[in-house]
């Protein structure tokens, strides 16, 4: 018998148990853009570790909780299982030591080209001239190129908003800007043609960065600045509204 995937108020039981992990790598000394020392690359998780179980009720809250959609992946650690339930990845920028914005964000993957409209060579540290009171609070530059949340753990009320919040804590903590490019990632290619379904699913990635107090800037990239109260603002609602089980 098939054991059957926890419905999404059990899911919410568990979100106490959830571990932020992270990983980072810069170069040391530069050989070309990709690898400039003032470009640190990062990635992050939000990850539910699979307590041993004790009896069969346990062990049937795990086998549940491996059904497909819990996780984005399954891995080991030691003895103990545990389920990816969030992946963030990015890139922060040393506005102040980096060689060359443009061809650092050329040299990576197609996603870090539409960032170029936070840059103009005309503002302070070459930061466009309309976001250089950001300045004030650092001189990082913090992109949020993906997110991706299981999908057992959409719709409950802001879990993955709540799980970016805290990582963008750890990650953009002394930024003076944090921008992302809002989109659809899981539609896939062959079928983004389908215009009406773009726009649909593109307007709920949007309204969800909005409620994090991320704004419009250029071009589909929007920004936040960290020093502003509605980023933090935005979080302290989440944790109240989810307050029973953290």
């Amino acid at each position: 018998m098939t054991n059957a995937a926890p419905s999404g108020a059990d899911l919410l039981t568990y979100l106490n148990r959830l571990e932020l992990r992270f990983d980072s790598s810069a170069s040391l000394v530069a050989s070309d853009a990709h690898d400039d020392p003032a470009t640190l690359e990062w990635r992050c998780r939000a990850v539910l570790p699979l307590w041993e179980p004790d009896d069969d009720e346990a062990e049937a809250d795990n086998a549940r909780l491996l059904t497909p959609g819990v996780s984005l992946a399954q891995s080991s650690r030691g003895e103990r299982q545990e389920l990816t339930i969030l992946a963030m990845s990015g890139l922060t920028l040393d506005l102040w030591r980096i060689g060359n914005v443009y061809e650092s964000l050329d040299s990576r993957d197609a996603d870090y080209e539409h960032f170029a409209p936070l840059f103009d060579k005309s503002g302070d540290l070459g930061l466009h001239s309309d976001l250089e009171e950001c300045l004030v609070s650092g001189d990082q530059v913090v992109i949020v190129d993906r997110v991706r949340i299981a999908p057992a753990w959409r719709g409950l009320g802001g879990v993955g908003r709540l799980l970016i919040g805290h990582l963008l804590r750890w990650v953009a903590g002394h930024a003076a800007l944090v921008a992302t490019h809002p989109y659809p990632i899981d539609i896939p290619v062959g079928e983004r043609e389908d215009t009406a379904r773009e726009a649909r699913e593109k307007d709920v990635v949007q309204r969800t960065w909005r409620s994090l107090g991320f704004e419009p800037f250029r071009e589909d990239v929007w920004v936040m600045q960290p020093h502003l109260s509605a980023h933090g603002n935005a979080i302290e609602r989440l944790e109240t509204a989810f307050t029973q089980h953290l």
